[in-house]
């Protein structure tokens, strides 16, 4: 069994590393890989630590890139498998991810003040790879008060704040990340340069009517690898298809539960909802290439 998408308390996870080891260990998962969202500081820390001490698997470096898919004007996750994190330190250490997260979460505020969300005015970004959604998220949950204005708004926070309104053209908190966010080129060239593969995350999550489209669309205009195409939200006819585009457009496969820790307690290591069971054998065509 393996899990490909986990995220730490280094991105907007609530697990340690060493608390995601144990669990992987717990959940005799094979393979695992980190994939906190533009950051890489969960390998800094797993160069520090005998990982034998909690976990028998393997590791397979990872990240979540956010980039602009500039042909459908929205923003997607890149998946960076295998990468070598010492030839991204300067991509990061240029970033300016937290300038613009805080930014984001000035303009939620504002935004939140219009319909009369409860808020601590002074809420601001602290932590170095902390996301204004995620942030914004917990915050306005805090207040019970809040339910009935998010009610009487058609307001979600499900799947995410994130993807059910900062992303959603229609919301009064829609936000348009095109200006700040790097396109899926640059974002390509990078993973590439760190001698890394580089998958299409969670297609079914985008606004796209279109899904084999937009696929179509990046295999023929970039140089991608794969597609993630088992994750906690796909039902197995979605999984089904998206094992299908791999092969038709000759793509490598890889699957994930996406895990949060506390931030989405619906989803569990491993096993997502509780029936996500992802074979090593799916990755089998290029996870032998790299694992030696």
């Amino acid at each position: 069994m393996i899990d490909l998408h986990i995220h730490s308390k280094y991105s907007d996870g609530s697990f340690s590393v060493i608390e995601i080891l144990k669990e992987a260990e717990r959940r005799k998962l094979d393979y695992i890989s980190i994939t906190d969202h533009d950051c890489i500081d969960a390998y800094n820390e797993i160069k520090n630590i005998s990982i034998s001490n909690y976990y028998s698997g393997k590791i397979i470096t990872g990240c979540e890139f956010k980039c602009f898919l500039n042909e459908y004007k929205i923003p997607i996750e890149i998946l960076g498998y295998n990468i070598k994190t010492e030839k991204l330190k300067n991509y990061f250490y240029n970033s300016n991810i937290m300038k613009v997260q805080s930014k984001y979460l000035e303009i939620l505020k504002l935004k939140a003040k219009e319909i009369g969300l409860i808020y601590n005015n002074d809420l601001k970004l602290t932590e170095k790879h902390c996301y204004a959604s995620a942030v914004f998220q917990d915050e306005i949950l805090k207040y019970p008060e809040n339910k009935e204005i998010l009610k009487n708004n058609n307001i979600s926070v499900f799947p995410n704040f994130y993807r059910a309104e900062q992303c959603n053209k229609n919301s009064i908190f829609y936000i348009n990340e095109y200006e700040d966010l790097i396109s899926i080129k640059k974002v390509l060239e990078e993973i590439h340069n760190a001698d890394g593969l580089a998958f299409v995350a969670h297609p079914y999550i985008y606004p796209v009517n279109d899904i084999e489209s937009m696929i179509e669309t990046i295999v023929k205009r970039y140089n991608i690898d794969g597609i993630e195409c088992y994750y906690s939200t796909f039902t197995d006819e979605q999984i089904k298809t998206m094992v299908g585009y791999a092969k038709k457009y000759n793509l490598n496969i890889s699957g994930g539960t996406d895990f949060h820790g506390r931030h989405k307690p619906d989803i569990q290591l491993g096993i997502g909802k509780g029936n996500l069971k992802i074979e090593k054998k799916v990755i089998s065509s290029w996870i032998n290439k790299i694992i030696t």
